[in-house]
């Protein structure tokens, strides 16, 4: 970490953050300035929500490190217009975890839309289609989505969808300690087989798109 402009906190020498997106129990979304390249980026800060895990269990955080890079080398090769494209990975001695550089995606989540009211049938089939191809790319590359909800899908100024988080609800299995019985994940949109324990597969993410269709 380095200071840029006073009072802003800069990642990696280079991307200067400017204001919190959102964030749940993987972390925290920034927007941030890429100062090489003057242009807009999303900066997504990988974190367990034990924030004292690097120190307490280091075997544990290895672990999720090597998993969270796993998974950011695997979704970097999926080219496709609605899923989230990620530009570079800080990975450094420097910063406890993993800090994930994406694109900027300005138009809210299909989660705000929806605080609004729901979708007419025309525009969530067009929306599901566009989703639906986004996880055809990400399955084709072996790469399950695992909690494809109307949070997780972000909206262009134009309407179109944009499929992000891939992946951390396996990250935040594998590094999470939880109770007998216990769900992570969101369960209103999680397929039966996983909602009693199993792993799931492509299929799931079909199951859990066609709920959030149905609710949208």
């Amino acid at each position: 970490m380095s200071e840029g402009e006073p009072g802003r906190r800069v990642i990696d020498g280079r991307f200067a953050l400017e204001a919190r997106l959102g964030g749940g129990g993987m972390g925290t979304v920034w927007r941030a300035r890429d100062l090489v390249l003057d242009r807009a980026v999303a900066l997504k800060e990988v974190r367990p929500p034990d924030p004292g895990l690097a120190e307490c269990d280091p075997e544990a955080a290895a672990l999720l490190r090597a998993r969270v890079l796993r998974e950011a080398r695997a979704l970097a090769r999926v080219e496709h217009p609605n899923v989230v494209t990620i530009h570079h990975v800080v990975d450094g001695s420097e910063y406890a975890y993993p800090w994930l550089v994406m694109e900027l995606i300005t138009g809210g989540s299909l989660a705000d839309r929806l605080a609004g009211g729901t979708l007419e049938p025309r525009e969530a089939a067009s929306l599901g289609r566009e989703v639906l191809g986004a996880l055809r790319a990400a399955h084709a590359a072996g790469i399950q989505h695992r909690d494809v909800k109307p949070a997780n899908v972000l909206l262009r100024p134009d309407g179109r969808p944009v499929l992000t988080d891939f992946g951390i609800a396996a990250i935040r299995e594998s590094t999470v300690l939880t109770v007998a019985g216990s769900i992570i994940g969101t369960p209103d949109y999680m397929a039966p087989e996983r909602i009693s324990g199993g792993e799931g597969g492509p299929e799931s993410d079909l199951w859990s798109l066609a709920m959030m269709l149905y609710v949208a």
